[in-house]
């Protein structure tokens, strides 16, 4: 049942791979060599496109005679942990056969890829990756953003209610509820705003390079068009690859990385909101010239996000996190608070939405500077965003529930009701949160004690490191003066890819697969 989504996910990679081949090639051709061997890349390339699309044509061969079978909610389960799992292994293979990179540094870059967190092992990204490769290491990105599983979906939309399930498994959030009545149709919703987005990014970008980065401003269009596209597609899916090694802090302008912050926050919008926002009808008289029908749209557009509980707080959220940041590194930046209000920003928009660029050296903050930090690790974006972390949802409903829970150890005969807004969340909610709180936290201590079991790192290393996994974060804690993961054991890099698809498919889905009766029946 698996094997036929898996199929044409499969290809659909392996397409993708071809197409950073051919971009690569054309870079090639032009004269803008990148590592000296992009003609050699390209074909590399090529051969890693045709490795899957071998692998892909035999899972749809596999899988033709249940084409049309309807998926039960376990099959589902089993199919969205077998893609994901899949696509990790198969888009390692660039990285093995172009940078020859062992297995499991590949399936760690490939893993840390499609799920956004950002981490990786490449020590030197612009002397060792080639165009071909970097491009392929950000599509991942972009692809796993919104999520693979819900572009098959809008892809093939004649698979019924099993899209319903796969959907439901794969969108970040305590909710997974449709943008519309039918499951494909969100898929698409979703995906539309997702490219629109990215589209607007990469022509501000553009601007930008062209003529307001002075780092940027000699180089060719063509040059600064793929460094745009790039940093695009790991904005907009809060990935936070880059193509440069000192990260964003190569282009040192003030200007990208306001406009990088204000994009990454965005990102860690629902982007339900933003649909919501296109589609509001409005009540009043709307006859009268363009001005005025313009504003009308614009402020009822806003009614959505106003009346959404977890977006007001993910707002004061990100303004008390940069002005108490700011004010806390102040002295790093020698006394000058525009400038710490700039690397302020910046920092709690990669962390809050688990980008994880980098302008800034965040080790050398001062305590209170890192613990703000590491609270917005643990919170993340919205639901339903490309954030991850969390979820501020789930920090509202536990930090309700705590209350209510408070009110009834002093009035018992009380009836509590837990709110989101107007909406009154259920028990089995509010349950399933806590589930999701307790897991979230016995799997980062679990695998931080394996990691200073096998690496023999400090318990703050380890932790720091699982806590960036699981959350899909990026860079971890120094470890041995770098906040790259290349110096961990093969054996510690396999446990935090298995940590970053659980992060990505928030535990359930994963862990689901150990129960006995998912494989009995």
């Amino acid at each position: 049942m698996a094997a036929l989504p898996a199929g044409y996910v499969v290809c659909g990679m392996a397409a993708c791979m071809l197409a950073c081949a051919a971009v690569g090639q054309g870079y090639s051709l032009a004269g803008f060599h990148r590592t000296g061997t992009d003609n050699w890349s390209a074909l590399e390339m090529v051969g890693s496109a045709a490795i899957t699309a071998v692998i892909g044509v035999g899972l749809l061969a596999w899988g033709r005679p249940a084409q049309g079978v309807p998926m039960r909610r376990t099959e589902a389960t089993i199919t969205t942990t077998f893609v994901w799992a899949l696509t990790g292994l198969l888009g390692a293979l660039p990285f093995v056969i172009d940078t020859r990179m062992p297995y499991p540094d590949a399936i760690f870059e490939a893993v840390s890829g499609f799920t956004t967190t950002g981490a990786t092992v490449v020590v030197d990204i612009e002397r060792g990756l080639s165009r071909p490769v970097l491009l392929w290491r950000s599509l991942m990105q972009w692809l796993g953003g919104m999520g693979i599983v819900v572009l098959f979906i809008a892809i093939f939309p004649n698979i019924g209610i099993s899209g319903k399930h796969m959907f439901r498994t794969e969108v970040p959030g305590h909710s997974a509820e449709g943008l519309k009545p039918k499951i494909t149709e969100t898929s698409w919703v979703l995906w539309k705003l997702y490219a629109l987005f990215t589209a607007v990014e990469v022509a501000a970008l553009m601007v930008l390079f062209t003529w307001f980065v002075p780092k940027t401003r000699e180089l060719h269009w063509a040059e600064n068009l793929f460094d745009a596209v790039c940093h695009a597609f790991t904005t907009l899916s809060t990935g936070g690859f880059s193509t440069k090694n000192a990260s964003i802090g190569w282009y040192d302008s003030a200007l990208l990385d306001i406009t990088l912050s204000l994009f990454m926050l965005v990102a860690g919008v629902n982007f339900g909101l933003f649909y919501g926002a296109m589609i509001f009808k409005s009540r009043r008289d709307l006859r009268g010239g363009f001005l005025r029908r313009t504003t009308w749209l614009v402020v009822d557009g806003l009614t959505v996000f106003r009346r959404s509980v977890e977006f007001r707080v993910y707002v004061v959220l990100v303004l008390a996190a940069t002005i108490l940041l700011s004010i806390a590194i102040v002295p790093n930046h020698h006394g000058s608070w525009l400038e710490a209000f700039r690397y302020g920003l910046f920092m709690v928009a990669t962390t809050v939405t688990s980008t994880g660029y980098g302008t800034d050296d965040y080790m050398a903050y001062p305590p209170t500077g890192l613990g703000i930090v590491l609270l917005l690790m643990f919170i993340g974006g919205m639901s339903g965003s490309t954030a991850g972390g969390i979820k501020v949802s789930r920090v509202i409903l536990l930090a309700e529930s705590t209350w209510a829970q408070l009110h009834r150890s002093i009035r018992p005969q009380v009836v509590q009701v837990t709110r989101l807004g107007r909406e009154i969340i259920s028990e089995d909610t509010l349950h399933a949160v806590s589930t999701f709180f307790f897991v979230y936290m016995a799997c980062l201590g679990l695998g931080s004690l394996v990691v200073c079991y096998t690496d023999g790192v400090s318990p703050q290393t380890a932790f720091g490191a699982m806590l960036t996994s699981l959350s899909n974060m990026g860079p971890g804690p120094y470890y041995e003066g770098s906040d790259n993961f290349a110096r961990y054991s093969p054996t510690a890099k396999i446990l935090f890819s298995f940590a970053m698809i659980l992060g990505r498919l928030e535990f359930f889905t994963v862990l689901a697969l150990l129960l006995p009766d998912v494989w009995r029946h």
